[in-house]
């Protein structure tokens, strides 16, 4: 074991001594900190005006920096509201120029829409802001009040095809679902989802370039000889290297998802986090009983868990070709296939429909996988003889995957020491 720690150490003070991984480190996490500060919306600065019951008419001009300071700020007036039948009634009332269903094709009635939008914004910026974040939830007001009865009518929808195993499974998660739920803000949440499964596309590039030559340095160097001659150090240096590219997958993609959370926490601040995560854009349909905080964590351990299989298809590419522009090649292949699979995932989903073992196999993949929609994910699978739901299935397939290919590099590194003795 104490020769096993040296030559752990020593692993990964050659995976961390290389400049490309650390500039890959930087480049990645600076990438996705600035890409976590634009906001879901673009402001470009407004002229707001509103028209008092007494006719006066009040006017101000907000810069971009205002507006965006505003969509932030406002909502938390109203954070540890109960959001009940009072709440949502408060909120009507307090909204003037409500918008109501409009046809928006005729001309008359789309001038109208327009101008109850332009009074209501400038109620809310030049009069009272209060009630500004209950009216964002009013088109989910029946979720939020009538949450249960939405769930069971859609798991007895025929065209959804829920078994009665899965609807049992998830209304029981259901009924520990505390409601009325408490209102707070989610911005900072709701970002980190969208970002996080972004990421998710791009794990494969930052592990290639921190471990891509894990093996293949071996090759260059022409240090096998040495390496072979001891056979007590055959296995023991094999287990060092493995431990080491799955150990540095693993920390350089934390490294990354820790910038983007520090960067959320600096610019949104902690609002939402204990927020039940059914307050989030994403995931409102989502049925576990865990808050935006819990829900973060869970797709924090999906990318990392995704960032290990990584390092598990870099390390046999690398031991197998020889090479690390192979390794780089393949974790390239892999954006792109996820990107072009994220375009024709439905058209994928229709060819494979007729055949459930292809269409199961489609519901592990990285793309339908690694992002927020898994928490809402109603179907479960079952696996010796265990149920389990895709996020439980998930890790489990890519930590078993992970270690297939580990098997995978072991053969390639005994079949380089017999190639030598």
């Amino acid at each position: 074991m104490k020769n096993l720690g040296t030559l752990f150490g020593y692993e990964m003070k050659k995976l961390w001594r290389r400049p490309m991984a650390w500039i890959a480190l930087i480049l990645f996490s600076g990438g996705f900190v600035y890409y976590s500060a634009i906001p879901f919306y673009n402001y470009y600065g407004h002229t707001y005006t509103y028209t008092m019951p007494n006719g006066e008419v009040l006017s101000r001009a907000y810069t971009q920096e205002e507006q965006a300071r505003f969509m932030l700020e406002a909502p938390r007036l109203l954070s540890g509201q109960p959001m009940d039948e009072e709440f949502f009634a408060k909120a009507e009332e307090h909204i003037p120029a409500r918008l109501e269903d409009s046809d928006t094709t005729d001309r008359e009635e789309l001038r109208r829409f327009v101008e109850n939008q332009e009074q209501r914004d400038g109620y809310f910026f030049l009069v009272d802001p209060t009630w500004y974040g209950a009216y964002k939830t009013l088109v989910f007001k029946d979720w939020y009040l009538h949450r249960q009865d939405r769930i069971k009518w859609e798991f007895e929808q025929e065209w959804n095809h829920f078994t009665q195993e899965e609807t049992a499974y998830w209304m029981q998660l259901e009924e520990q679902i505390q409601q009325p739920f408490i209102y707070e803000p989610t911005d900072g949440p709701n970002r980190l989802f969208d970002v996080l499964g972004t990421m998710g596309f791009f794990v494969s590039v930052l592990v290639a370039l921190c471990v891509c030559e894990l093996f293949s340095q071996e090759r260059r160097a022409g240090t096998y000889p040495q390496i072979f001659s001891s056979r007590q150090g055959r296995g023991c240096l094999y287990l060092a290297k493995i431990l080491a590219g799955s150990a540095t997958s693993v920390l350089a993609t934390a490294i990354g998802v820790g910038a983007v959370i520090a960067a959320s926490l600096i610019r949104y601040g902690p609002w939402g986090w204990g927020a039940a995560i059914q307050l989030c854009l994403y995931v409102h349909s989502c049925s576990f009983p865990i808050t935006a905080r819990q829900g973060i964590l869970m797709l924090v351990a999906l990318v990392l868990v995704y960032a290990l299989l990584c390092g598990a298809i870099i390390s046999v590419v690398s031991m197998w070709s020889g090479s690390g522009v192979a390794a780089l090649a393949v974790s390239a292949g892999l954006v792109g296939a996820q990107l072009l699979l994220l375009q024709q995932m439905w058209i994928l989903e229709m060819i494979l429909g007729a055949v459930p073992v292809l269409q199961e196999a489609l519901a592990y993949l990285p793309v339908a996988l690694v992002n927020a929609g898994l928490l809402t994910q109603k179907k479960l699978t079952h696996f010796f003889g265990l149920t389990l739901n895709y996020l439980q299935a998930g890790v489990l397939v890519y930590l078993a995957v992970s270690v297939l290919l580990a098997a995978a590099c072991w053969l390639g590194w005994r079949r380089k020491a017999v190639g030598r003795v």
